[in-house]
């Protein structure tokens, strides 16, 4: 009958063998390609489709032959990057087939160290994401035809209504014309928030130029709350203005890409304020600054929640009960950032918050592109 041996009466070459066996054993049955390699880029062992991988191209798990001359220079340069900064690096890059169609890769590295810490060689780790990069694009699609789906309707009940209030087809009494006021500002506002939702979906991996011009934050905010007011009447939530009298009326930026961040501030502002309370907004000067904020009475956000309020896909809403995807916020930040201004919130116990941001009052060289990446 056989026995097992233990770890006390293997010798170390016994003890070596063994564990090279068990790492040959696990390597042979995992489904990826990973690797090891020398500091030369030999290779040295790796998974069963490994091999063929790093000295033919072959993908057998996807059954890809790839060109692998084609990205020689590029593997060498991220192993010396390896090698000689003893750290690890993880990017996701395109390799071309032999028939020149891509094919995109998530490819990991690690240093391999000794027991004093030198690099002898390199861990690798390489995965296909041609699936996840297929359905990121379905999901593109499907989003960008919902949101055309939704947006003609939308807007045809806003013409709609505007030639109803217009008395295109008889005078409106003044009771059914607020009530025409209000559907039609909260269109408007579905409109809005329909496009901010499609700008962050179709540009999250993009870039928007941003065209400056000289705006009236004053004139800028009455017109978003002009969109809004119907909503906040709604909620019962009162909006309030003040303006320091030293106010600059004017800054420089992207006016539409302003007016997204004022309204999802505006609208996140209403939507958890309490009812019957008021919203004050102020518009001031902070050195070379041009600055929004308002405060209102609603629940305390306790500190990891300010932290990651503006993360994306992060909501408050979850807590309220409320239908919210985070996408409103995250984009204010990138847009705020972009303009090389600051976005902010307070909140505190007695359940008083405060959102705002602050913007350039000047810039130099007006021409110059910027952009925002979402």
């Amino acid at each position: 009958m056989e026995t097992a041996h233990t770890d006390a009466i293997l010798n170390p070459k016994e003890r070596f063998f063994i564990n090279q066996k068990n790492i040959e054993a696990l390597l042979e049955n995992i489904p990826k390609l990973i690797y090891m390699k020398d500091l030369n880029g030999n290779y040295i062992t790796g998974t069963k489709q490994a091999k063929s991988f790093v000295t033919e191209g072959f993908d057998n798990l996807h059954n890809i032959h790839l060109d692998v001359l084609k990205t020689k220079n590029t593997n060498l340069a991220e192993d010396k990057f390896v090698i000689e900064n003893n750290k690890t690096i993880s990017n996701e890059r395109e390799f071309y087939d032999i028939n020149g169609h891509p094919h995109c890769y998530q490819i990991y590295k690690a240093p391999i160290n000794d027991s004093k810490k030198k690099v002898v060689g390199i861990a690798v780790m390489v995965n296909n994401v041609d699936n996840a990069k297929l359905l990121e694009a379905q999901r593109e699609t499907f989003v960008a035809s919902l949101g055309h789906d939704l947006k003609n309707p939308t807007l045809a009940q806003i013409r709609a209504v505007e030639l109803l209030l217009k008395g295109s087809f008889g005078e409106i009494p003044d009771a059914q014309r607020e009530i025409l006021e209000m559907v039609l500002d909260s269109c408007r506002y579905m409109s809005a928030m329909l496009a901010s939702l499609l700008a962050t979906y179709r540009n999250e991996r993009g870039v928007v130029r941003l065209n400056y011009e000289k705006i009236s934050l004053e004139d800028l905010v009455m017109e978003c709350i002009s969109e809004m007011i119907y909503i906040a009447k709604d909620k019962e939530v009162g909006v309030s203005i003040h303006k320091e009298d030293c106010i600059n009326p004017t800054f420089y930026g992207d006016k539409v890409q302003i007016k997204r961040v004022i309204m999802n501030l505006l609208s996140n502002g209403i939507k958890y304020a309490f009812r019957k309370s008021t919203l004050h907004i102020s518009l001031y000067n902070e050195k070379n600054f041009t600055c929004f904020k308002f405060e209102n009475n609603s629940p305390y956000i306790p500190p990891d929640k300010r932290e990651s309020i503006f993360a994306q896909y992060v909501s408050f809403a979850e807590t309220h009960k409320e239908l919210g995807i985070g996408l409103g916020l995250y984009a204010s930040q990138k847009i705020i950032n972009a303009h090389e201004g600051e976005i902010f919130v307070e909140s505190y116990e007695d359940e008083r918050s405060i959102f705002g941001f602050k913007v350039p009052t000047e810039i130099n060289d007006k021409e110059k592109p910027r952009t925002v990446t979402f």
